[in-house]
């Protein structure tokens, strides 16, 4: 019951209807608020009529059914792995999988093959709408959310990705019970704010929390990486305003 109302939600969003829209004359709107928080169960043929309204094929939306939570984590490694190589094409590849059926995530590799082709400004406002919506609507982040935050900072507001690292440094802090995927993604998260955070010139005394908050993070072999991007960091913020303090 509770894939149905996520896979409802994300496919709501991703045609950008309220609820009320969506289930205009099946269902009222607070009861498939409830659905999709894992409230309230749905009849089958109620579900029908939602799909049949929204012209969603019943066998597309039975397609995202199985092991969802390990489809998506092959999807989006194949696409983080794109990314890094800086592969354009293997991300257009991903995205004409229609076979996949996450849409929030898919518009997450849309913005990721935009930035690799400098033209992350056309990614429309709608798009970015669809994500933040998405992410503000779930109660708690699973690695999936996580996993959309990490690649998709870029769609917040400067107060609104504080408000999100704040969120997750406070409430993400029991590491030891982490799997090392969930500990590559908070430490990607926390280093792709950090950029974002040089590139704007934040006073360094802001960030601190944050960069206590990485130092915190295991030293497993999985985020070798992002420590690496870290102390990269702390050098060029280093360099930046010892040559500032020189002209």
């Amino acid at each position: 019951m509770d894939v149905i109302g996520e896979n409802l939600k994300n496919i709501r969003l991703s045609l950008k209807l309220t609820r009320k829209e969506f289930a205009q004359g099946v269902i009222d709107s607070s009861y498939l608020a409830h659905i999709e928080k894992n409230k309230n169960e749905i009849r089958a043929i109620t579900l029908v009529k939602l799909l049949d309204q929204n012209e969603i094929s019943i066998l597309e939306f039975l397609d995202r059914y199985g092991n969802t939570e390990k489809k998506n984590e092959i999807y989006e490694e194949q696409a983080s792995q794109a990314f890094f190589d800086r592969d354009v094409d293997i991300l257009d590849e991903l995205l004409e999988n229609s076979a996949y059926p996450n849409l929030i995530i898919r518009q997450v590799v849309c913005l990721m093959r935009d930035k690799l082709l400098c033209r992350e400004c056309e990614f429309s406002d709608s798009r970015k709408k669809i994500i933040k919506r998405f992410l503000l609507a779930t109660d708690s982040w699973n690695n999936d959310c996580l996993w959309i935050i990490a690649n998709a900072l870029e769609v917040f507001e400067d107060d609104e990705v504080c408000g999100i690292i704040s969120l997750i440094a406070r409430n993400y802090t029991e590491f030891d019970k982490y799997s090392d995927r969930r500990i590559k993604l908070l430490a990607q998260i926390i280093v792709n704010f950090l950029e974002l955070c040089l590139k704007h010139k934040v006073p360094i005394w802001k960030i601190n929390k944050i960069f206590s908050y990485m130092n915190k993070l295991p030293n497993r072999p999985v985020i070798f990486y992002e420590k690496a991007r870290l102390a990269a960091i702390r050098i060029k913020d280093f360099y930046d305003k010892d040559y500032n303090r020189n002209i």
